[in-house]
């Protein structure tokens, strides 16, 4: 803990304090509700050597999990994972991730360095040692009627992987985690997703690092997993195939298995169904395939698991999803099967900033480019649009199409609508008017072969909001812009990247 800075402390302190708390008791009976799921005694007297479970204090029993195991495939072969949830602790403990894993495509650019070396913490929840005054909240029983308590963290408990990641990231060396004197170098990069860590940049200082976050892991007694990656080019973390050698990135073989052996989408149940569409998502970013284009599928998962959600239909029933819907996921099966390497382009700085507004009168957009020309447009709405985010994605395209002849191959485009936002970095929204706008920019910006930064701007800040109402445009306007143009550099967006697969 000394090694974390105050931030993540008062952040591991508070979430390590729910682990304490009792679930709410049913009213009716005043007492723990325990499951019907009970441990195998071979399974228990495994668990108990390995010090998981041990014989229940005299402490009153204040929570029950709900034992059982799932199969999961490793590069050694076949391995059960046991888990415990508590179910009740579950609904009741009053937890909001504050740091939740990062989309994927957060996780591809790395692939643009020399190497990369990635490691993992062996049986990483049960290295976590529950303290004994908690472990009445987390009891179950053998076969044989023995009343069991863990004494490690649940991998179930809801709160356990933020937990990890903190104690991963601090043996890891995150600049945002731990205090500067533990901090990776800026030469790596450092990711952490939950127990698993990559660290990639020069070779050596790949290397120096990877030696380092092992004797990080010495000093907290913790174990690392025997197989690991040491400077690797050719590797797969986190379901990803990297290629540093070819800066490509592509689905692994295991991953790509899965959405081989599962059935057509006609014959799926409704469980099915939410498994495989979120397997198809995450693929599609991997592969730069923009969901947009899949709209229509994607909604009408959205429609069967809401149904679902409102207690309409059961996890068990047919899927039922129309044959247009099914058409569009068995294309994008098709891709994902396919497996084409993604190239992931390195960011080149943006050269100019395309900054736009709309309201109900109309549209407005400020071209600022390195060269100084500043460039105007704008005008009334021809047909106006329903909705505002609409209405600023429309403006986007419009503005693309009147500077089309001076755009550079990289810029920034700002705007002031948090959801247009949103759908530019995940490449679709619920949302059938704004995703049909953002398919029309995609294709534009990817004839022209322009990589594109969505940022935010403030609209008190935007230059272009008096354009949109139909206003002369003021030098106090042009400062706005400058001073957003000034700060882009270090601004957080999203790059649309150019359509290259091999």
């Amino acid at each position: 803990m000394s090694r974390l800075n105050p931030a993540t402390l008062e952040r591991l302190i508070q979430v390590w304090g729910l682990v304490g708390r009792p679930p709410l008791l049913p009213s009716s009976s005043g007492k723990a509700r325990e499951g019907s799921r009970r441990i195998p005694v071979a399974d228990a007297h495994l668990l108990r050597k390995a010090g998981i479970i041990e014989d229940a204090s005299s402490a009153i029993t204040s929570g029950w999990i709900i034992p059982f195991s799932v199969v999961e495939e490793k590069t050694t072969g076949l391995r059960r994972r046991w888990i415990a949830w508590p179910r009740d602790k579950n609904r009741d403990d009053p937890y909001e991730a504050h740091v939740p894993p990062l989309h994927i495509s957060h996780y591809l650019p790395p692939v643009m360095a020399d190497a990369a070396s990635c490691l993992d913490l062996k049986a990483s929840f049960f290295q976590v040692s529950l303290p004994r005054e908690t472990r009445h909240l987390f009891r179950c029983r053998v076969e044989d009627g023995t009343l069991v308590e863990l004494t490690r963290l649940p991998m179930g408990y809801k709160a356990s992987p933020e937990i990890l990641q903190i104690i991963t990231s601090a043996i890891a060396g995150v600049t945002t985690v731990v205090h500067r004197l533990w901090a990776a170098p800026p030469l790596v990069r450092i990711d952490v997703w939950i127990d698993n860590i990559r660290i990639s940049g020069s070779k050596s200082d790949v290397k120096l690092w990877e030696a380092q976050v092992l004797r990080n892991a010495d000093s907290c007694h913790a174990s690392m997993g025997e197989e690991r990656e040491s400077g690797a080019t050719h590797y797969t973390f986190l379901g990803v195939q990297f290629d540093h050698t070819h800066r490509a990135v592509s689905l692994s073989e295991k991953f790509v298995r899965s959405v081989c052996a599962m059935p057509a989408f006609n014959s799926l149940t409704i469980a099915e169904m939410e498994v495989m569409a979120s397997r198809f998502l995450y693929a599609a970013a991997i592969l730069g395939t923009r969901s947009c284009d899949y709209y229509f599928f994607i909604k009408a998962v959205r429609r069967r698991l809401s149904a679902l959600n409102r207690g309409i239909v059961q996890e068990t029933s047919p899927a039922n999803l129309p044959p247009s819907a099914v058409g569009l996921g068995e294309r994008l099966r098709h891709i994902i099967e396919n497996n084409r390497k993604q190239i992931i382009n390195p960011t080149e700085k943006a050269s100019a900033a395309i900054i736009t507004d709309a309201s109900l009168h109309g549209w407005g957009a400020v071209f600022l480019p390195d060269s100084g020309d500043v460039k105007i447009a704008g005008g009334k709405w021809k047909r106006r649009p329903f909705l505002i985010m609409q209405a600023e994605a429309r403006a986007v395209r419009l503005a693309l199409s009147a500077f089309s002849a001076i755009l550079p191959s990289t810029m920034d485009v700002w705007v002031d609508n948090t959801s247009l936002q949103g759908a530019a970095n995940k490449g679709s929204s619920k949302s059938h008017a704004l995703t049909w706008e953002l398919q029309r920019i995609y294709e534009f910006l990817d004839s022209r072969g322009v990589q594109a930064t969505f940022a935010y701007v403030r609209s008190a800040e935007n230059p272009a909001d008096g354009i949109s109402r139909g206003r002369v445009f003021t030098l106090q306007d042009l400062a706005k812009g400058w001073n957003l143009r000034r700060g882009a550099a270090g601004s957080c967006g999203w790059r649309t990247p150019k359509s290259a697969t091999s």
